[in-house]
């Protein structure tokens, strides 16, 4: 019953977010330039051929009937052709995901386990030389714009060591009709610097989130009375210190991770990486309305499944949570 209120609920903000989000994208993308000037050239186009790429685009017509005809096309699964490459526009969102899922996948791993891993090694030595060593660099971490993080780790390891190449996905190989670097040598090289770029802020902050929880926890009544009981520092860790920091861990690891496949886009510019960020700057700065639309309703769709995955996950780690809706 739970799970079927979960499920409700979450649908209802689906549409509810998507609806909000396309009127607002809708009228924002529709307030700035005209995509016909992008499509012909201007310098030798005649005010008729403009006049017919207007009609041809639809562009003609009040944006209120524009709005209803991207409706019809959200509702068909189509969301219309675009303007600059004469494709579906979800179908090159779609060909860009499997990028942008690479990307955001691994650094949320990397950032999991090393954020996980430095923040309980922080909590069980509070007030030790390594404690303020790793809460001071969570500080710094945090702090660093993503722009610059992200050009020092090219000067570092692309132009003074050569270790890895500055930017693009490199070589890849189909698998689920989808293409992924990972799976050659060649691409995993050129995927550690973004990745790294990724998961440096977000170990910082995973850490200092398991370290508040580690410390907390190790202060608590039954774990003093698990090591009077003589039971061994590891299975207190993994028995009892790791369930009760696992639910926040849970909630950051989610709307991150969510962030990443929606936002990454400072990220996939500077280092050239075709992901979803990339395709949407770009689409802006072409003034595609078609694609823009479609990845804007890919983010708040993401958003909402992932915020839902939490809520289960929330269930399955601790019963004694009640998800209201």
């Amino acid at each position: 019953m739970a799970l079927l209120s979960v499920i409700t609920g979450r649908l209802s903000q689906a549409f509810l977010l998507i609806f909000v989000m396309s009127l607002v994208g809708f009228i924002g993308i529709h307030s700035v330039g005209n995509p016909v000037y992008n499509v012909v050239n201007i310098e030798t186009a005649t005010p008729e051929e403009i006049r017919r790429a207007t009609i041809l685009l639809g562009l003609d017509q009040p944006v209120w009937r524009q709005y209803l005809v991207f409706v019809q096309n959200v509702a068909t699964g189509t969301f219309g052709t675009s303007y600059i490459y004469h494709q579906p526009a979800f179908g090159l969102v779609l060909d860009k995901l499997s990028a942008t899922f690479e990307l955001a996948l691994f650094a949320m791993l990397v950032a999991t386990v090393l954020g996980l891993g430095l923040g309980v090694l922080a909590g069980t030595r509070p007030g030790s030389p390594l404690d303020r060593v790793i809460v001071t660099s969570s500080v710094y971490a945090l702090s660093v714009p993503s722009f610059w993080l992200s050009m020092m780790l090219i000067l570092v390891g692309a132009v003074m060591t050569g270790w890895f190449p500055p930017g693009g996905r490199g070589l890849t190989a189909n698998l689920l009709g989808f293409d992924w670097s990972f799976l050659t040598s060649d691409g995993l090289r050129h995927l550690v610097l973004p990745v790294l770029a990724l998961a440096i802020p977000n170990i910082a902050l995973i850490a200092r989130l398991a370290r508040a929880g580690t410390v907390e926890v190790e202060r608590m009544e039954f774990t003093r009375f698990c090591v009077a009981k003589g039971l061994s520092r590891r299975r207190i860790l993994f028995h009892h210190t790791l369930p009760n920091i696992s639910l926040p861990i849970v909630t950051i690891v989610g709307l991150q991770f969510g962030g990443m496949l929606a936002f990454a886009v400072v990220v996939e510019s500077i280092f050239a990486w075709p992901g979803v960020g990339k395709l949407l700057i770009d689409s802006i700065q072409l003034l595609d309305r078609p694609v823009v639309m479609a990845t804007l309703t890919f983010t708040a769709i993401a958003f909402v499944a992932l915020n839902t995955l939490v809520d289960l996950v929330y269930v399955v780690l601790d019963p004694r949570v009640r998800i209201s809706t």
